[in-house]
């Protein structure tokens, strides 16, 4: 597809699939540093979610396995992230001076529940930071699914509802009239791709959590691209505006962890200008 067959694609449908990012050759390095890194922050993150349940709050689906701040492990798939193909539509939609927000891995193990009806941060409602409904008409956040294995209706693609973006709410708080956050849409599709390929989408688009069905993991690796104009403070633990808008009101969030200044200097240098706001000091 040319750049603007996607960027069509992004307008009408809230999504595009770019295949053969990561290299055939290099998929297996990267999916089994992603799954080890994982592994070894399990007992960490499994009592970071379960003080987060312990608030009442909705997160997190049975079977499914992430690691928030993935780069500070491995940086395996760090020289693909600002590939050309990428940032010619980032550039496009936010102007220069993009950065990335978030940087995570989710792994849906063999027979995970599905998921609810939900947009990214800044839309996800149930976010104690978000833009309340009904948000404006513009693209705030692009983000992004890496496939490291394969995605498809049997291993658990993605589900979308194409065309949601272009509404101005989301199920994923109180729930739209009508809308069962938790079961099938009538337009619903899963989205499918070779392992190296990613989904590329506007924040705003209904997803879901879908079952895996296959009997391998179905890896993947989140990473979020924000104009410079988006706040991110009230993401960062510590800063002022989240102990305002998260700690005081006791609220969920979505918290991305500050990248290891170590970690920074090893990435490559045109990936350094996506990461450099947000180096731990």
């Amino acid at each position: 597809m040319s750049t603007e067959e996607k960027l069509h694609q992004l307008k009408m449908n809230g999504y595009c699939v770019l295949e053969g990012i990561i290299p055939d050759d290099k998929i297996d390095e990267v999916r089994e540093s992603v799954v080890a890194a994982q592994a070894a922050h399990h007992k960490k993150a499994e009592a970071e979610l379960a003080k987060t349940r312990s608030r009442g709050h909705r997160v997190g689906v049975q079977g499914v396995a992430n690691l928030r701040g993935i780069i500070n492990e491995t940086q395996t798939f760090a020289p693909y992230l600002a590939d050309e193909r990428i940032m010619v539509l980032t550039e496009v939609l936010f102007g220069p001076y993009v950065r990335i927000s978030c940087t995570d891995c989710v792994i849906n193990y063999p027979g995970n529940e599905r998921g609810y009806w939900h947009s990214d941060w800044p839309y996800n409602q149930t976010n104690a930071t978000h833009i309340p409904a009904p948000y404006p008409d513009t693209i705030m956040h692009l983000s992004t699914i890496w496939m490291l294995t394969p995605f498809g209706p049997e291993t658990g693609g993605t589900y979308i509802i194409p065309g949601s973006h272009r509404t101005d709410d989301n199920p994923s708080a109180a729930g739209i009239a009508g809308i069962d956050p938790d079961a099938p849409y009538p337009t619903e599709t899963q989205v499918s791709g070779p392992a190296g390929s990613v989904l590329l989408y506007d924040s705003r688009l209904w997803h879901a959590v879908p079952p895996n069905r296959s009997d391998k993991p179905r890896v993947a690796v989140i990473v979020r691209y924000a104009p410079w104009w988006l706040n991110l403070n009230p993401t960062q633990a510590g800063n002022p505006e989240h102990t305002q808008m998260v700690i005081e009101t006791d609220g969920k969030n979505y918290d991305s962890p500050l990248i290891r200044s170590e970690v920074y200097e090893s990435l490559p240098d045109n990936v350094k200008p996506l990461y450099r706001h947000w180096v731990e000091t």
